[in-house]
């Protein structure tokens, strides 16, 4: 599924998204599932479907990103706090955004980690309210700053993200019945070519 919408654009949707499920999971009744778990399962699964949405806009394959999300939810398992799952979450966003999905010079996508990672999470740390519904307010906030890495990077769509699979085959056949017809042209005029010799030795 191809999507229009901008990563910058999107990402700010993920994080309103991401702090309604986060208050649903802090407000829901603890009676069987420790409040840790649930939100940390909580951010696990905004990031996962945030991961998977940047893989779709970047025509990376959707495999590329199992390791780092696999090895994710073994840290969310084992975390005893939600701030030991916070900093693993944040280095595995960044793996993801720069690492498998998108390209550009070192220094820029450099430059937009540190602005929005470690940068992003001391900003929320030091800003964010107290009680329950910080951590809600938190990842909100987190997620806007994570808009920042595409204006930083300067992202542009890859050219053929708009075409489906029916077009590229359609085009890969253009373009192979035109290197037939400059082939064929090529032995006409060898043919000729030739002919004329033999007609002038006569």
């Amino acid at each position: 599924m191809k999507t229009k919408l901008s990563p910058a654009a999107a990402t700010v949707i993920f994080a309103a998204a991401a702090a309604v499920l986060l208050a649903a999971a802090v407000f829901w009744p603890q009676r069987f599932v420790p409040r840790t778990t649930t939100l940390n399962a909580g951010m696990f699964l905004c990031l996962a479907a945030y991961a998977v949405f940047l893989t779709r806009w970047s025509g990376t394959a959707l495999r590329a990103i199992f390791a780092p999300l696999l090895i994710l939810a073994a840290v969310a398992v084992v975390a005893g706090s939600v701030a030991g799952f916070v900093v693993p979450a944040a280095a595995a966003l960044s793996s993801i955004r720069s690492g498998i999905c998108f390209s550009a010079p070192v220094m820029r996508r450099i430059t937009a980690e540190i602005l929005t990672g470690p940068a992003g999470l001391a900003l929320v740390c030091l800003l964010q309210p107290p009680g329950a519904a910080g951590w809600m307010l938190s990842l909100w906030m987190f997620g806007l700053i994570q808009a920042l890495y595409f204006i930083v990077i300067d992202l542009k769509r890859p050219p053929d993200l708009g075409l489906t699979d029916q077009d590229r085959l359609e085009a890969a056949r253009r373009r192979a019945g035109t290197l037939l017809r400059e082939t064929k042209l090529e032995r006409a005029f060898e043919e000729l070519q030739l002919s004329s010799r033999r007609s002038s030795d006569t």
